[in-house]
């Protein structure tokens, strides 16, 4: 098979020279018609290509990815780079040899245009298929076996049964006490970024590769809720994800939080198996379970390195996850308590009742569905309507109070939250009225006015 690629910097010169070849994601993206700007270059002399580079580009920057393997990087702008591996062993056959699977072992002599597929991977990327060459591909880097999940779930690959055997045997290997928690937390994230995660969720824990990351999880696989025993809470939360999937269609969430908000919906419940408890009619608790959620995921963040943000996030979405529950189950929700919700989940508030809605929709169905969700979801867009008709910010700030000769205290935090309230109700309508009202209540006796 011939091909024509071209590879930025690296003319006719330096392909014969430094004998070049493209290989890896970069051969198999360009197979598949997949956009990518990322080049991946094995040679022969390391020296020689990035020598020869820096003198066509003198301000291109080189950086080592591995000094030991004679793996650099070299970056032509923000979204383009050039990965440059030195040929490990004695030709291209044996380097393609020792890769993941045989969908990242083509090559192409750059040369030659010559596609180099010792290993079938062309046909392999026809049937779809992610296969690997030997067990031990898989143990000399354990991480490759979250990268054929990773596979699944960004290409829509099928994991061959030879292949699939070998990442349940392996998965143990798959620890932050063997692999870096920052390699594993980045193919996580890719996987939990995909559009069809819930299916790839559900592949790694029938393999138990799920378990290895997050040991947390397992115990939900022998836990019910007492009326859905014959669901439990694992099947729960991986179908919740699958409902999380569906709504995000619909929704427009910065791309850099969906995977958190995915990883919220997998690990909501995970306080539960630890705080089951029965009452005397036999019927299943698990009082705080949000609580302890809370401190396991914020535990799980830390151990996968993952950013701060990413851990606020996650711990507070756990957190708080039976709060819009506990709204939508209201008879009559006021907008006083619609505003309070506002005022503590902030930009939470949306993505808290969509991971509320998907637990509901994954739980056994109620009598009146989601209507009170869909309900609560209105009041929300109303009351920050009529909010948004009195102009940005707020009506009244610490100063103000302070202008009427109160105190700095934690009064304040009372007062300004008293008239948010008050706003969304509709009964203050302008400062005037706030104003009034905190002097009547305050500061002045009624006799005064």
């Amino acid at each position: 098979m011939e091909v024509k690629i071209g590879i930025p910097l690296i003319d006719m010169e330096i392909a014969e020279k430094c004998d070049v070849y493209l290989v890896g994601g970069t051969v198999r993206d360009f197979i598949l018609r997949r956009k990518f700007s990322d080049y991946d270059i094995v040679v022969r002399d390391v020296d020689c290509v990035l020598k020869t580079l820096k003198k066509k580009a003198s301000s291109l920057v080189i950086f080592p990815l591995s000094v030991e393997d004679r793996e650099y990087r070299c970056i032509l702008d923000e979204n383009t780079w050039i990965d440059v591996s030195e040929m490990k062993g004695k030709d291209i056959v044996e380097d393609l040899s020792i890769r993941d699977f045989t969908l990242n072992s083509i090559a192409i002599q750059v040369s030659t245009q010559r596609t180099i597929d010792p290993f079938g991977g062309l046909d392999d990327i026809k049937r779809k298929i992610i296969r690997t060459k030997s067990l031990r591909n898989l143990v000399i880097d354990p991480l490759r076996i979250l990268r054929a999940y990773r596979f699944t779930a960004l290409l829509g690959f099928s994991i061959e049964s030879k292949t699939r055997c070998f990442l349940k045997e392996l998965s143990p290997l798959l620890s932050v006490r063997i692999v870096a928690a920052e390699r594993i937390w980045y193919e996580l994230t890719l996987i939990l970024s995909s559009p069809n995660a819930s299916s790839t969720l559900t592949l790694m824990s029938e393999d138990s590769v799920l378990f290895s990351i997050f040991p947390e999880l397992e115990p939900m696989k022998y836990t019910a809720q007492r009326y859905y025993n014959e669901q439990n809470l694992l099947y729960h939360s991986l179908c919740a994800v699958a409902k999380f999937e569906e709504m995000l269609k619909e929704r427009d969430y910065a791309p850099e939080m969906v995977h958190v908000l995915k990883l919220a919906v997998l690990l909501h419940d995970i306080g539960k198996p630890m705080t089951m408890s029965y009452d005397e009619e036999g019927n299943t608790h698990f009082y705080g379970h949000d609580k302890l959620g809370s401190e396991m995921v914020e535990n799980i963040a830390d151990r996968l390195k993952m950013s701060r943000r990413e851990r606020n996030l996650l711990k507070n979405l756990v957190r708080h996850h039976m709060y819009p529950h506990l709204l939508a189950a209201q008879k009559v929700l006021t907008d006083k308590a619609v505003n309070r919700y506002l005022r503590r989940m902030d930009d939470l508030a949306f993505p808290l009742l969509d991971i509320a809605i998907a637990d509901a929709l994954a739980s056994p169905p109620r009598q009146d569905g989601i209507l009170p969700y869909e309900e609560f979801r209105a009041k929300i867009g109303r009351v920050i309507e009529e909010k948004q008709k009195l102009g940005p910010g707020r009506l009244i700030t610490g100063d103000d109070l302070i202008l009427l000769g109160l105190k700095p205290s934690p009064l304040f935090r009372v007062i300004l939250g008293e008239i948010d309230d008050l706003v969304a109700e509709g009964t203050i309508k302008n400062r005037d009225d706030a104003l009034l009202y905190i002097k009547q209540k305050y500061i002045l006796d009624s006799d005064d006015f």
